[in-house]
């Protein structure tokens, strides 16, 4: 099959992978992204944070996004039932909404500007020379040559394992993520509820919209197999145990679909390699307790724009950015799952928690001057 070129191949249609491609081509860049399922990816987080609004909004998308969304700017937390603090959002707060809609949104930007979308596109081979990707061959034959790629496949990239970058993989052992969509009631209508107990567990309860909820439930390895395979009943009777102000959830869980999750961290040695990136779940990952994954991913892909872009398409000005401006947001990375890391050891214990709890990363994504670094409002 006939060889096709462009200036930037982006591998993964999910939110980093979309929103990277709209930017590149919006100003003038010659883009295609690579999918391999047969549409849009649908697993994701469903929260959009200050920082990641603030980046929509630099680049006119922030009323699109957040016309059908939810916002909210307030979150209590409970231990063993009794409510331990709140946390307020700056700047209008953080918007919900579901993954797949959020992505779909921007898509349909993408393609309105002109991005190429290959879907069903499975990648076969990612030929690496010494200055990075030389060409990528899909499954079906069909042939890609891209002056720059950036892997935004996720977890398990291809094209992070092509170019040889060492990651460093830390599941969270002592916790098994379920998540459930159930009906919408009073109390979750009113206010985001995030629970946690003595014994390991945590739910959380936070509205998609009008009609429906999101409930995440987080247990030990032990208890995983007992409850489920028991039923909900036995859920319900556990989450009984600390969930105090959310009871009226409890009927819909009777008949809820629940999909575990797995979660872990994820470092890096680079994020990039001569003319090819990562980004997104492909560089970095943290517990999703800080809730600040794709507001970190958004800020990535605009920095990578930017350096894409300005190096013009000189392989060694590219490098050279990638460098400079680029590769430092491993740090703010680093910082970050760190403090994940530090939530999901503590949650167990009241006084450890509200010691590792941060409201500078967790409301604003960055940290506070001590002097200025705002106190918990504690109950």
């Amino acid at each position: 099959m006939a060889t096709t070129s462009c200036d930037v191949a982006i591998v993964g249609a999910g939110l980093g992978g979309c929103f990277l491609a709209l930017l590149l081509r919006r100003r003038g860049q010659n883009v295609v992204v690579i999918e391999q399922g047969p549409s849009i990816p649908s697993a994701g987080a469903d929260f959009l944070k200050p920082p990641g609004l603030r980046v929509l909004a630099r680049h006119g998308l922030a009323d699109l996004v957040g016309r059908h969304g939810l916002r909210r700017d307030h979150v209590r937390y409970y231990h063993d039932g009794d409510p331990i603090q709140d946390c307020s959002f700056p700047d209008g707060g953080f918007l919900i909404r579901p993954y797949r809609e959020l992505v779909e949104l921007i898509y349909t930007c993408c393609v309105m500007e002109g991005v190429e979308f290959w879907f069903g596109a499975e990648i076969g081979d990612i030929a690496v020379g010494g200055g990075g990707v030389e060409e990528l061959t899909l499954a079906d034959g069909r042939r890609l040559r891209a002056g720059v790629v950036v892997g935004a496949d996720g977890t398990k990239s291809l094209v992070r394992r092509a170019l040889g970058i060492e990651q460093v993989t830390l599941p969270y052992e002592r916790l098994i993520m379920r998540v459930a969509t159930v009906p919408l009631t009073e109390s979750v209508a009113r206010l985001n509820r995030l629970y946690f107990s003595s014994d390991g567990w945590l739910a959380y309860f936070y509205p998609l919209g009008p009609e429906q909820a999101r409930v995440f439930v987080g247990l030990p390895p032990e208890c995983d197999e007992e409850v489920f395979q028991d039923g909900v009943p036995t859920l319900v009777d556990e989450l009984k145990k600390f969930v105090s102000e959310s009871s009226d959830a409890f009927d819909s869980l009777q008949s809820a679909a629940w999909q575990r999750i797995k979660v872990s961290a994820m470092r890096v040695a680079a994020y990039h390699r001569g003319n090819a990136a990562l980004l997104g779940s492909a560089a970095f990952a943290c517990h999703p307790m800080t809730g600040m994954g794709m507001s970190y991913t958004l800020r990535d892909a605009e920095i990578l724009a930017e350096v894409i872009c300005a190096a013009g398409g000189d392989p060694a000005e590219l490098d050279r950015l990638m460098h400079a401006r680029y590769e430092p947001r491993g740090n703010a990375h680093r910082r970050l799952i760190d403090y994940g890391d530090a939530l999901a050891a503590t949650f167990h214990d009241r006084d450890a928690y509200l010691a590792a709890f941060r409201e500078d990363l967790h409301t604003r994504g960055e940290a506070a001057e001590p002097a200025r670094r705002p106190a918990l409002q504690l109950i």
